[in-house]
């Protein structure tokens, strides 16, 4: 899919597009983890430095597999919905700084886990896992995860 090929319009357009339909079961596992990944999202509303909109996305994606009343909340309330909004909006597309900004966290926090690794004696097994592991990571995002400018 090119970048930028889908566009909607509306939260309507939106929820047609992208909601599922699972079994009754799955329905309600959906929505008690969706739910608990909005806990997860409030907390980051007044926590410095806890994730706000990636607690949430997992959240909507669950929500749109189970209940279409609680995809629309995700995509319209007034903490992290607009954001949400813009996501599925252009197709399920990231800003290409914050592809940039994930890139360079995956080496950072890599780096510093081969780091403590090593300090910690492995001979090398664990080390080789965390650089194969980062490697994929940063293809998949760089060529995988689709960016809008």
């Amino acid at each position: 899919m090119p970048e930028g090929s889908i566009r909607f319009d509306s939260v309507d357009e939106i929820i047609s597009h992208y909601s599922g339909n699972a079994s009754p079961l799955r329905r309600k596992i959906y929505v008690v983890i969706g739910l608990i990944f909005v806990i997860f999202a409030i907390i980051g509303i007044w926590v410095p430095g806890w994730p706000t909109v990636s607690w949430s996305v997992p959240a909507a994606y669950l929500f749109s597999l189970s209940n279409k009343k609680l995809f629309r909340w995700t995509l319209t309330n007034r903490f992290f919905g607009k954001s949400l909004y813009k996501y599925y909006s252009t197709g399920k597309t990231l800003p290409k700084h914050g592809k940039i900004w994930i890139i360079v966290f995956i080496i950072i926090m890599s780096t510093i886990s081969i780091w403590v690794t090593t300090a910690m004696g492995d001979p090398g097994w664990g080390q080789g896992f965390i650089a194969i592991v980062a490697v994929i990571g940063v293809w998949w995002i760089w060529f995988k995860v689709e960016h809008r400018d």
